[in-house]
């Protein structure tokens, strides 16, 4: 097959994720947008430290939220190469398992996560963090907290549709769940339209109301694709395995630990850049300053990631459905097609960010001081581009593989023994905060993305070198 049918391919898949993925981006873009809007735009109430501290508020909400939340997909991702694996054999029967075992499992970790959430929210005044920050922060979070549970349902019918190489209706029920988002935050957090002037928690309550509506939607179109509705009416949940339970776990937890050491250094990221250093309120204002820009800069960094996510599920896809093929050849070069892709759009992405690095974060807020400081850290976002979509997508290539034990190792290394680390000494030791931050998050990015795309290599020709009967179609 010529790299110019893989990119067919690989299109086909990616694309609609990418706008699925868009759409998820702009539930969150849009609680940045707004809550960094109290006080100034949209409002009628006028205090430019409301949207900065609103503005901070979210940004430690969603750190911690977004680690379990990660966590959680980073399990449900086993569902999705399974399924392709069973789709390649047209075994409807074993996909069906697949799925009830899955939901089972993706409820069980929803629930934990959902009491650990709450049960660690008092921890974060213990944290160096500025006090009314985390008081506008804690309702947020218990919202988002409780929003766990129809998230990964939807996940679990996501990862299924996704494995079934279907994406089209995910990204229906996204745009539905992005529009009953905007419309609610609208009224929430500013009073508006009749509706209870909630400010910060306001956004929660919108994004909570948002993924009950994704959920629905989503249910509703899988019944009606013809594909999906034939696969669903195998599902089963009077009886369960204990070996189907096992395979899901042994592919989900490497993959959650994965997810979990990359996300948790950038949502641990927040809290040292908001870590004010003593109580004196000049250097709680500096904090705030410091924490609202990376907030700006996170979110626009994690929007070029979140699109980069549909080339990574075409390369989980792909090369899944080759592996349950035994076609070898055609696998390696299915996860290489991706890699080269995610290579270009990311640097594409890299040079548009220096560009509207001024533009951009005068979207979120009118405050001058956070714009300046997240102008020049979107600079060291545009060089770890390249690094951040080759480690996503190497992990999907792998993934596809089933091979996430080694992988999960890898990212570890990376950020909790490289990244984190030096972070804390630039920033904290040598007084560089948020830019120490995020050089130690280049770093780390870096030296994941070289040993994943090496892992990579030597396994795929493992592969081929231990099977000469390769065909090529």
């Amino acid at each position: 097959m010529r790299y110019r049918e893989h990119l067919k391919r690989n299109l086909k898949l990616a694309v609609p994720v990418m706008i699925t993925q868009a759409g998820q981006i702009m539930v969150n873009l849009v609680d940045n947008f707004m809550v960094g809007g109290l006080g100034g735009r949209f409002d009628y109430i006028v205090d430019d430290q409301l949207g900065k501290t609103a503005l901070g508020a979210v940004s430690l909400g969603n750190a911690v939220f977004i680690t379990a939340l990660v966590v959680a997909f980073g399990f449900s991702f086993a569902i999705s190469p399974l399924v392709a694996s069973a789709d390649a054999k047209k075994d409807k029967e074993g996909a069906g398992k697949i799925f009830s075992h899955g939901l089972v499992l993706n409820l069980a970790l929803a629930l934990i996560l959902l009491l650990v959430l709450n049960f660690s929210k008092p921890v974060l005044y213990h944290l160096g963090q500025p006090k009314d920050v985390i008081d506008a922060a804690l309702p947020f979070l218990s919202i988002m907290a409780w929003s766990m549970l129809p998230i990964m349902v939807f996940q679990t019918f996501r990862q299924f549709s996704e494995g079934l190489s279907l994406t089209i209706p995910v990204t229906v029920a996204t745009i539905a769940g992005n529009i009953v988002n905007i419309l609610l935050n609208y009224g929430w957090i500013y009073g508006y339209w009749g509706f209870p002037r909630l400010e910060v928690e306001g956004a929660g309550w919108g994004t909570f109301c948002a993924r009950i509506s994704m959920l629905i939607v989503l249910v509703i179109t899988l019944w009606n694709f013809k594909k999906t509705k034939e696969y669903l009416k195998a599902v089963r949940f009077r009886i369960f395995e204990k070996s189907i339970f096992k395979s899901i776990m042994k592919m989900g937890i490497p993959t959650a630990l994965t997810s979990f050491f990359e996300v948790s250094a950038f949502s641990g990221a927040a809290f040292i850049c908001g870590y004010a250093l003593s109580l004196d309120p000049a250097e709680q204002e500096l904090a705030k300053t410091h924490l609202a820009a990376h907030q700006i800069a996170i979110s626009l960094a994690s929007t070029t990631f979140m699109m980069c996510m549909g080339l990574s599920v075409a390369a989980t896809v792909r090369v899944g459905y080759q592996l349950g093929l035994k076609n070898y050849k055609l696998l390696r070069d299915a996860g290489w097609s991706t890699i080269f892709m995610v290579i270009g759009f990311m640097f594409i992405c890299g040079i548009a960010m220096v560009a509207l690095r001024h533009t951009l974060p005068a979207l979120y807020l009118d405050n001058q001081a956070v714009i300046h400081l997240a102008s020049q850290l979107l600079i060291i976002a545009a060089l770890f581009q390249l690094s951040d979509g080759v480690q996503l997508v190497s992990l999907g290539a792998l993934r596809g593989m089933q091979d996430v034990r080694i992988p999960s190792m890898i990212t570890f290394v990376a950020y909790w023994v490289i990244a984190i680390p030096l972070g804390i000494l630039l920033a904290i030791y040598f007084g560089l905060r948020s830019y120490g931050v995020w050089i130690g998050l280049l770093v780390g990015l870096t030296i994941a993305s070289i040993l994943l795309l090496l892992r990579y290599h030597k396994q795929t020709k493992k592969l081929i070198d231990g099977n000469t009967q390769v065909s090529d179609s």
